[in-house]
């Protein structure tokens, strides 16, 4: 059989033109509705991740709120443990200092006034002494202990003989009480 090209030379470039124009725009079409599936997906995707995120915003406000408390309260006690470690660290046994002056004291002495000053690191202590021996044993017995030093015992109080007021005063050691 015979075959025949009754086509001009211009109408076959225009029909391969065609063809290829053809084929092009099916791989354009293609590729938009590749597109269009992959845009539609990843927006699907964006939603639920969107959604899931917010989720998990909600719980961890949740647990922040709640842990919110739960620091609040240790802040308070924190606050509590220092206020009570520094009343300890800033605590001065007093009760060994009064059970010294208590037991030095004869019973010849009645005490009228006793003023210890932190700070200053003194004691002050009025007094009556029936007898001057008795008033002389109590300033040695001070001096003994290691709680008083720099003992000061005015003179005036030591002339008299009988039922002599009394006033001294010394320096506390507070690291021996």
């Amino acid at each position: 059989m015979l075959t025949l090209n009754l086509i001009s030379e211009e109408l076959k470039k225009e029909i391969k033109l065609r063809r290829f124009y053809l084929f092009i725009k099916k791989i354009y079409l293609t590729l938009i509705i590749i597109t269009i599936v992959a845009a539609i997906i990843l927006l699907a995707a964006k939603t639920i991740l969107q959604t899931k995120f917010n989720d998990i915003v909600g719980q961890t406000t949740l647990v922040t709120k709640n842990n919110q408390n739960y620091n609040i309260k240790i802040i308070d006690i924190n606050n509590r443990i220092n206020f009570i470690e520094k009343v300890q660290k800033d605590f001065i046994p007093w009760s060994n200092l009064l059970k010294t002056v208590a037991n030095i004291t004869s019973n010849d002495i009645g005490l009228n006034y006793l003023q210890i000053n932190s700070v200053e690191q003194t004691i002050k202590i009025k007094g009556k002494a029936g007898m001057r021996e008795s008033l002389l044993d109590f300033k040695q017995k001070m001096e003994a202990t290691t709680i008083f030093k720099d003992i000061d015992l005015p003179i005036k109080n030591i002339l008299e003989k009988e039922n002599i007021n009394f006033e001294i005063s010394a320096k506390i050691n507070l690291s021996n009480l």
